[in-house]
């Protein structure tokens, strides 16, 4: 997968999961808030290592 295009669907992906936890929490259901942070934090660290495991391709 292009290196932008993970960039775009990465952040689509967890803007749009972001929307449906706020949309169960309005509904009434009691979230997590710190497992939320923290799959984000691991999302964000896999996205990372992927990028930099694309970038190494180039050297």
């Amino acid at each position: 997968m292009d290196i932008f295009t993970f960039g775009l669907v990465a952040t689509g992906l967890f803007g749009g999961s972001l929307v449906f936890v706020a949309l169960l929490e309005n509904a009434g259901l009691v979230i997590n808030h710190s497992l939320v942070k923290l799959v984000l934090e691991f999302a964000k660290y896999g996205s990372i290592f992927y990028l930099l495991k694309e970038l190494t391709k180039f050297i």
